[in-house]
């Protein structure tokens, strides 16, 4: 069974947070169990569970629980031993779809790009698997630091807060590595909210949806940095070549006009998130751990 990216409502906030992270990774090592039947959605479902996991270890780590900074180290390299294998996946599902939209050897040029398949061994995946059941294990047995109510909202405020930081790098000095650290960014206050919501149904729970929404429309710009990187590096025939940059240079046009739409909403965005996640906003009922 999947572990929900909620609280546990019958324990205190430290406890449940150790809790959900511990299952989270327990998941991700189930799903690569699963390498043999299913190996893109399985790696795909393994490694956003990681991600989750690792947005509740840094609210644990700002809520002085030390030990949570090198789980997040180590997940975050496990991670990334899955991720090209994804990316590789997705950039050839995205290519496809792409290649139903174009013509003449625009159209050829995607369908070499869509053949080029992705793939995690099954010997890794096993690897992998251990060491997250061995992960999970040791943060079952992780001492959970006490957050009460107040300090939880503190906590989303901070996160909003660093949010805010990356968005202005990525506003003032655009590229595709500030605008990835500002889309981390967002992803990480999303996933923190949403395990929030149902302690703190008036802000966090308010605040979910529109993150949730706002998150899809990252996950469209970030198809579009996939197929912008495989179509950057000549490797197509050289009757294919001037295809690929005419390709290449309408993906960029296009990913430059969804970075410029994503960051204006985000200042709307910001400004209702910061009324919802504020020090007035609180519940209306008495805070309980």
């Amino acid at each position: 069974m999947r572990m929900k990216l909620r609280l546990p409502s019958r324990r205190p906030i430290g406890g449940g947070l150790a809790v959900l992270v511990a299952g989270l990774v327990a998941d991700a090592a189930a799903e690569l169990g699963a390498m043999e039947t299913t190996p893109v959605d399985a790696v795909h479902r393994a490694r956003v569970a990681l991600k989750r996991a690792r947005s509740a270890l840094r609210l644990l780590e700002k809520a002085g629980a030390d030990w949570a900074v090198m789980p997040q180290v180590r997940l975050v390299e496990l991670g990334g031993r899955m991720s090209a294998a994804r990316e590789a996946a997705v950039t050839a599902d995205l290519a496809r779809k792409l290649a139903r939209r174009l013509r003449g050897r625009e159209r050829e040029v995607a369908r070499l790009l869509a053949a080029r398949q992705g793939a995690i061994a099954p010997e890794g995946a096993e690897a992998m698997q251990r060491a997250l059941t061995r992960e999970a294990q040791l943060l079952g047995y992780a001492p959970a630091p006490t957050v009460t109510p107040a300090g939880l909202r503190d906590l989303l405020r901070q996160a909003l807060d660093r949010t805010s930081r990356r968005y202005y790098d990525a506003a003032l000095k655009p590229s595709r590595r500030s605008v990835h650290e500002w889309r981390k960014a967002v992803i990480v206050l999303r996933d923190q909210v949403t395990l929030a919501a149902g302690r703190w149904p008036e802000g966090a729970g308010a605040a979910q949806p529109l993150l949730a929404k706002f998150g899809r429309r990252l996950g469209r710009l970030g198809d579009l940095s996939l197929l912008q990187a495989g179509l950057q590096r000549p490797w197509v025939p050289p009757e294919l070549e001037a295809a690929r940059r005419t390709l290449h240079a309408q993906l960029r046009v296009r990913r430059e006009r969804e970075t410029l739409l994503v960051l204006l909403r985000w200042l709307k965005l910001e400004r209702e998130l910061s009324q919802l996640l504020s020090e007035e906003n609180r519940p209306r009922r008495r805070d309980k751990p």
